[in-house]
């Protein structure tokens, strides 16, 4: 897919500013990817109180809303990778189109007058197939990019705020009935949650 090297450089530009802790922006991302979890936390708490009252296992349910809640920063990540993808396919069908409705102005105008029409709409595709690249498809992945490197470290590794935290602890509490955030626990949804991410390498990657 022509145009894919714009969603690797806006990767590497979202990952290198989360690594690089770049203000304001890594801070934003850290909030996206935070907000996601609460989230997923707050529609827990709902579907635990509802279980609640049917006396099925509560601990089933904090232990997959702890495992839903590291997959949704991933899962966020994968769509806008798959929105910038869509971005790159959908510039080709507007240059057609827009070269289409050129060539039928000579049905409807007179050459002179058509001729213009053709310049126009030309140039309107050519500037809509240069510009979607960097400024639609490689801010998306940028986004995407920051998600990740700002989300999967903390959760590795239980640096920064208490949020990245909570699953690990709720998860420990549904197994063990202890809220602990022991390392073991922490690679394991570690690699739970990589998985969206590294989909939506993949998707980027493949042609």
């Amino acid at each position: 897919m022509k145009g894919r090297i714009w969603l690797v450089v806006g990767v590497v530009v979202g990952v290198g500013v989360a690594v690089g802790d770049v203000r304001y922006l890594a801070g934003a991302a850290r909030s996206l990817a935070d907000d996601t979890q609460r989230l997923v936390a707050t529609g827990g708490s709902a579907l635990a109180n509802a279980v609640a009252t049917t006396g099925a296992p509560l601990r089933v349910v904090d232990g997959l809303s702890a495992v839903v809640a590291v997959l949704v920063p991933g899962v966020a990540a994968l769509l806008l990778v798959l929105a910038a993808r869509g971005t790159l396919r959908l510039r080709a069908v507007i240059a057609v189109a827009l070269a289409g409705l050129g060539a039928v102005s000579f049905a409807y105008q007179s050459t002179g007058h058509a001729l213009g029409v053709v310049l126009l709409t030309l140039a309107v595709a050519v500037v809509a197939v240069a510009l979607t690249g960097p400024l639609v498809a490689a801010p998306l992945c940028t986004l995407a990019g920051l998600i990740g490197g700002e989300f999967l470290p903390r959760l590795l590794t239980g640096n920064g705020s208490g949020l990245p935290n909570r699953p690990v602890a709720e998860l420990h509490q549904a197994l063990f009935a202890d809220p602990a955030a022991p390392l073991w626990l922490r690679v394991v949804l570690s690699v739970v949650a990589v998985i969206p991410f590294a989909l939506g390498v993949r998707l980027i990657l493949k042609p």
